[in-house]
């Protein structure tokens, strides 16, 4: 809920001027319930509605108050401004035992008057407690925001007059030569000419009596080199110190006014009659560009005094700050303990098929009969790491990752907490495939089928995608939304789910080996690798064949629902068509590759000559590459935002520091979105563009990798879409920049994990590990001596 978000994004210290926004849906929940009885109650008997006149809650909020100020005064006050300015239990009172007409009222109907002149007097009463209110926490946030700009404003230009007079200089006489590292001397002449560059803004160089020749030495000049990188370090920490507390100022304006706005919305739904206008909520003063103003103010004096004014390079040194919100506590002790577990059982477990292979001929694990089902789970946790590295950069970066998928902050888990479960995964995934693999080739005691440990690794997997169900609920919500497109308009993270499941293709295909191999029972065969093709026969049935190919174009027909939904509903052609013209050409070579070997088939078996055959090729081929590099450009244009030729080719207001960063994603999306669209095509469709069944893994984990890459620069860019049009457009989409507010959150301290309990369980699991592994090294050894 936006309450959630809120109070994930409050800064501790700020805490009592934000909006209170739980108090204040509550009186509008009050409202919603008292507002339906009145208006059941004037709707079956409008006469007796008319009688008594609009409630004040209809007519505005001064002549709601006004009736609420006169409610218990004189009647003859304001006698002509209309019936309902009269006090309600007057108006009960007036009417006595007669009605308007004259004529006598029973007791039923006196009754029902007096029901009804008490929830309209109770209507009144909390539609002027909740404008009341609006506006007192209006003013409070108001108050406090045009404050702490005017406290900032003083503090940056302190800092320039500060640095400004230091550096105002006369040449000193005394000169001292000492030998000074060149790095430090270049530093330091660096830092120099920036001082210089900022006294320039007011004098002009020239008159400045300070002149630093570079052929001298450090020393030579009349200030200390050691005192001016100091100085201008700390100008540094300064200026960076300032333009935090400034965006997450800029944060407070607009978080406090989005919810100032969502109240008020919800206030003009539930009394449409009665329309608020903003105008009376947000007055002038209270406006969020002196804060953005005085961003874009540190931004340039940064850039000036410290990038040779690169705007983009101050921005993105400025926004990362390592070890903000990054800290870990004991579980990164945990995380290193168990990642060193894992590196020993991965070099165990390649030594063992390397060596096997070389000195017995023992086919390795692509061989085996359960290959396809670790591929296809080894494709879920590489996935699972890759999620751990998104949250990780995005949070790093100061992307709100869980503002933009709109997660409920109780229950996302941080970078840290997710490494930590992918660690146990790729644990429990080594050992039972390593487990698999001794059973398999008889290096260890066969108690019962090989096939056994990737069931239980099937089950184990299963159980991580449902549990804990708090956190994995809205996962499958987002999916089950997905899968039944175009029936819900999409949101951002649905979109998200879909683009992932389109690089998914590959896993999918082997989970849907998995499935076939437990539930046909192959799985308790033994393992015999000359005839674990020929023993499957349901992998060569035609309605496999087409499960293969229905699980190719299932996710691109979902992005094609989610793109043609999203038209419906906005109207706008541009950007909707033109990316569901992607996805359509998408699906154009998949179907190529299901239909080529049709063809094929039929040529060979007519005994006819299949020249065009040809032609087929290299029409596939054409479409194949048309559609990759529509998709790339598709990537770098309208996903990233990037491609601008006024900012080198990049973007605007860019987030992460290096342009070699986007460059170099550039070029590899280039290269990898070939190979997406290769794992697009049917497996055994005889194209000559189809990798080998071998490669299967690597562009599996090729694919996933570039899909993370493209999360990183997809999420930015909405980020950035999102903060750049204040005023332009409805605040109520506003991200706040993540930073570390030091807002002391409940369910951020159940999360965290004391020393002695993460000690305890790092010691059990590494004796656990370690028992098994001597447990697996003695009944080996006894293998093999009894086998001599």
């Amino acid at each position: 809920s936006f309450e959630d978000k809120l109070d994930d994004n409050k800064v501790e210290k700020w805490k009592e001027h934000y909006v209170n926004y739980g108090q204040m849906r509550a009186m509008l929940v009050t409202i919603k319930g008292v507002a339906e009885a009145y208006e059941s109650l004037a709707k079956s008997r409008p006469d007796v509605a008319a009688e008594f006149g609009p409630s004040s809650a209809e007519v505005g909020l001064e002549r709601g108050l006004n009736a609420m100020s006169i409610a218990g005064g004189d009647e003859d006050e304001d006698e002509g401004t209309g019936s309902e300015n009269i006090s309600l239990v007057e108006t009960v009172g007036k009417g006595g035992e007669y009605g308007s007409t004259g004529g006598e009222i029973d007791g039923d109907e006196l009754a029902f008057r007096q029901n009804f002149a008490m929830h309209k007097k109770a209507l009144d009463n909390v539609v002027a407690q909740f404008k009341s209110g609006l506006i007192a926490e209006r003013s409070k946030a108001a108050i406090f925001y045009i404050d702490e700009v005017a406290g900032l404003e003083r503090r940056l230009d302190l800092l320039i007059s500060t640095v400004q007079s230091n550096y105002e200089l006369k040449k000193d006489p005394k000169r001292n030569r000492r030998t000074v590292m060149r790095k430090q001397r270049r530093d330091s002449m660096i830092l120099m000419k920036s001082a210089r560059t900022l006294i320039s803004e007011k004098h002009d160089v020239s008159d400045i009596g300070v002149i630093i020749d570079e052929e001298d030495d450090i020393d030579d000049q009349p200030i200390s080199v050691r005192n001016v990188v100091n100085e201008m370090e700390s100008v540094k920490r300064a200026l960076v110190d300032l333009h935090r507390q400034t965006i997450l100022l800029f944060n407070f304006f607009m978080m406090t006014r989005s919810a100032l706005l969502r109240l008020l919305k919800r206030f003009n739904a539930i009394l449409p009659k009665q329309k608020w206008d903003e105008q009376e909520v947000f007055p002038e003063r209270y406006d969020g560009r002196k804060t953005k103003n005085l961003i874009d103010r540190i931004v340039k004096i940064y850039a000036k005094w410290f990038c040779d004014n690169d705007i983009r390079e101050a921005t993105a040194q400025m926004h990362t700050k390592k070890g903000d919100d990054l800290e870990l506590d004991w579980s990164q002790f945990r995380l290193g303990h168990q990642l060193g577990i894992c590196l020993t059982l991965t070099v165990w477990l390649a030594f063992d098929c390397l060596w096997s292979l070389w000195t017995q001929g023992i086919a390795t694990l692509a061989g085996r009969s359960a290959f396809p089902v670790f591929r296809g789970c080894f494709g879920l946790l590489v996935w699972h790491w890759c999620w751990g590295v998104s949250a990780y950069v995005w949070r790093r970066y100061r992307i709100n990752y869980i503002y933009l998928f709109d997660f409920n902050p109780k229950t996302v888990l941080y970078p840290h907490a997710i490494f930590n479960a992918c660690v146990d995964e790729t644990m429990v995934f080594l050992v039972t495939l390593l487990l698999y693999y001794k059973s398999s080739t008889h290096t260890m005691p066969v108690w019962f089928a090989p096939g056994i440990y990737p069931a239980l690794l099937v089950l184990y997997m299963l159980s991580r995608l449902i549990f804990p169900l708090k956190q994995r609920r809205p996962l499958w919500t987002a999916i089950m939304k997905v899968w039944t497109a175009p029936l819900f308009s999409p949101t951002f993270f649905e979109t998200y789910v879909a683009d992932v499941f389109t690089s998914l293709v590959k896993v999918l295909l082997d989970l849907l080996w998995t499935v076939c191999f437990i539930f046909s029972g192959d799985f308790l065969l033994p393992d015999q690798v000359d005839t674990a093709e020929d023993r499957h026969g349901w992998q060569h049935a035609k309605w496999y064949k087409n499960i293969e190919v229905i699980i190719c174009l299932f996710p691109l027909y979902i992005r094609l629902m989610q793109c043609l939904r999203k038209f419906y509903d906005s109207h706008e052609r541009v950007p909707h068509l033109p990316n569901a013209f992607k996805y359509t050409m998408s699906q154009v070579v998949t179907l190529f590759g299901k239909f080529y070997p049709v063809l094929r088939l039929s040529c060979s078996k007519n005994s006819v000559s299949c020249g065009h055959m040809s032609a087929f090729q290299v029409t596939w081929l054409e479409i194949f590459i048309f559609s990759s590099m529509y998709s790339w450009v598709w990537d770098v244009k309208m996903d990233w935002g990037l491609g601008k030729k006024d900012y080198n080719w990049l973007g605007p207001r860019l987030m992460f520091p290096s342009t070699l960063h986007y460059y170099g994603v550039i070029v590899a999306d280039l290269f990898l979105r070939f190979m997406w669209m290769q794992s697009l095509v049917p497996p055994s469709s005889g194209a000559h563009f189809e990798l080998p069944a071998y490669l299967t893994a690597v562009s599996m984990v090729l694919e996933l990798i570039r899909r993370t890459l493209w999360s990183f620069f997809r999420l930015e860019n909405e980020h950035r879409t999102r903060t750049q049009h204040y005023g332009e457009k409805d605040d109520i989409d506003f991200v706040p920049f993540h930073f570390t507010t030091g807002h002391n959150h409940k369910y951020q301290q159940n999360n965290k994990r004391s020393g002695r309990t993460v000690l305890v369980e790092v010691l059990a699991v590494g004796i656990s590990v370690l028992v098994l592994c001597s447990v697996v090294v003695i009944i080996a050894q006894k293998a093999s001596a009894q086998e001599f």
